[in-house]
């Protein structure tokens, strides 16, 4: 299969805790005809592995709390309720990073992952991708702290029923995409109530 892209120009023009490049390139329309030239910058893209941390036993959602600064141009909550996430480091396979961030960042072992949906969070302005999973845990009983201090992370850390998830989704007071597709996920393959 011939590539329906021509890659005419890529340069780094930012390289910090986040990589951009500016990519100029024509692509092949519907019609046969070769679009016209297109500049547009990248976000260098993360590899990301994700996991939905669950308690089938004790009928709990663990979710995570910690300050985001994308959110600082809204007026809302800057603590948004999330779903484990992190960059898959060289070397680990998409698994391996589900399992070690949860630890990380939740301190609960996820066991009996299961692949729910790989997918490009934002593919006009992004090379990320995603691959995210369902695991299980047992959930904390109580809230705790956790996070790297190496990564200044300070992660608040609840378990909620399941009945509690679905209310927050209902009011809309979950607002992180990668959480409401793991959860809307969870809704109609695990629990139907």
């Amino acid at each position: 299969m011939s590539s329906k892209f021509r890659i005419l120009d890529k340069k780094n023009i930012h390289d910090g805790f986040f990589k951009m490049n500016e990519v100029t390139l024509k692509y092949k329309k519907y019609d046969g005809n070769w679009s016209n030239e297109i500049k547009r910058e990248l976000f260098g893209g993360a590899q990301v592995s994700a996991v939905l941390p669950y308690d089938p036993i004790n009928k709990k959602i663990v979710l995570i709390q910690q300050f985001r600064p994308g959110t600082i141009s809204r007026n809302i909550n800057n603590y948004l309720d999330e779903i484990v996430a992190g960059i898959i480091d060289p070397g680990e396979n998409p698994k391996e990073t589900a399992v070690r961030e949860c630890f990380e960042e939740t301190g609960c072992k996820a066991k009996n992952l299961r692949a729910i949906q790989g997918y490009f969070p934002a593919p006009g302005s992004s090379e990320s991708f995603y691959h995210l999973f369902l695991g299980e845990v047992v959930a904390p009983k109580k809230e705790i702290i956790k996070g790297l201090e190496n990564e200044n992370e300070d992660i608040l850390v609840k378990s909620y029923t399941f009945k509690e998830v679905k209310k927050k989704m209902e009011n809309n007071e979950i607002l992180n995409g990668l959480t409401l597709i793991a959860l809307q996920w969870f809704f109609l393959n695990i629990y139907k109530s």
